[in-house]
């Protein structure tokens, strides 16, 4: 780089390489690219990584924004942030976007977990198929979840299920519920459903609730494995607690793209703020060993998104939106 005055050109190359999903794009030679030491993480020079991937990279001095282009490709980050958008979809990085004598750089734990999976989608073995979608209620039972008035999150999550079944359905998958009634089942248990079935990918369904008081947040996210070295979205850096590797961590990849996929789904279908693609080591995501994801599918804490929450027809939207996002998964890692 040479500094930061307004929008500065950091890098291109006019090659043959592209990063639209599903197209036929040579492979990125990141091995070549030497990997340094940035605030004890390892990381990458991003402007050199972007050429690797025919990205042009462009510095903003006074907003401290970074953006990668391409034809196909849009990747927007900010120094010192988390948050980044992946082609107009947002999505939260491991690591924070560091500088270092006036270069750029991006952890290679978020290269290999989020932007790879998501611009590079890695196919399944020939002959291979999505074909069972497991679908997770979120709590259920003596477990009621959040509560508006008489309204409690488990019915909620049942009624999106049981609309999700019928929409799979007739898409030509196999589907499987963890519960189809009132019932309370453990949350290990949920994965050994999965397993059992030998389902394709999991998702469990819940709805949002911020702290008390707090009437305002409102949006979608959907929550996949946090890789293993890495904190999570929503814990504070500063304590991190375990980082080890968990069985989910085993579909890493293919989990981050079924998220991101359903994100983009929801937020592009729907009237709903994009609160992006996040990490979490929720016990349903740890336990389960295929390509799995946790949708919160709004705030019941915020008035306005609760009544769209509990009208069937938005319902429908919301499941149909979700279904889209499984198709755009399945049509990315299945060979032709």
């Amino acid at each position: 780089m040479r500094g930061w005055a307004g929008w500065v050109i950091l890098g291109w190359l006019a090659g043959a390489v592209c990063l639209m999903p599903g197209a036929a794009c040579a492979a990125a030679p990141v091995a070549r690219l030497t990997a340094v030491r940035v605030n004890s993480q390892e990381c990458y020079d991003l402007a050199r990584w972007g050429r690797a991937q025919a990205l042009r990279m462009t510095v903003n001095r006074e907003s401290r924004e970074v953006r990668l282009t391409n034809r196909y490709t849009r990747l927007d980050l900010a120094l010192g942030s988390r948050l980044a958008t992946i082609n107009g979809v947002k999505a939260w990085l491991s690591v924070p976007l560091a500088a270092r004598d006036n270069d750029v750089f991006v952890s290679v734990l978020d290269v290999r977990t989020t932007f790879e999976p998501v611009l590079q989608p890695v196919r399944l073995k020939a002959g291979r198929k999505v074909r069972t979608v497991v679908l997770d209620p979120g709590h259920g039972g003596r477990d009621p979840g959040y509560r508006v008035g008489d309204r409690e999150e488990k019915t909620h999550t049942l009624l999106l299920a049981l609309r999700l079944k019928t929409l799979l359905s007739e898409a030509g998958f196999k589907v499987v519920l963890t519960r189809s009634g009132d019932t309370t089942v453990d949350l290990n248990e949920r994965a050994a459903i999965a397993r059992r079935a030998r389902g394709d990918v999991l998702l469990s369904l819940h709805y949002n609730a911020a702290a008390p008081g707090n009437k305002d947040a409102k949006g979608v996210e959907v929550y996949c494995i946090t890789p293993a070295g890495a904190v999570s979205t929503n814990v504070d850096p500063s304590e991190p607690g375990s980082t080890r590797a968990v069985p989910g961590n085993q579909a890493n990849s293919r989990s981050a793209l079924l998220a991101y996929q359903v994100q983009k789904a929801m937020v592009r279908s729907l009237p709903v703020e994009d609160r992006g693609l996040r990490r979490a080591r929720f016990q349903v995501l740890r336990s389960t060993e295929i390509p799995a994801v946790l949708i919160e599918g709004g705030f019941m804490s915020c008035p306005d998104e609760a009544k769209r929450i509990f009208n069937i027809n938005q319902r429908t939207e919301l499941a149909r939106a979700i279904v889209d996002g499984v198709l755009a998964y399945k049509r990315l890692v299945e060979r032709k």
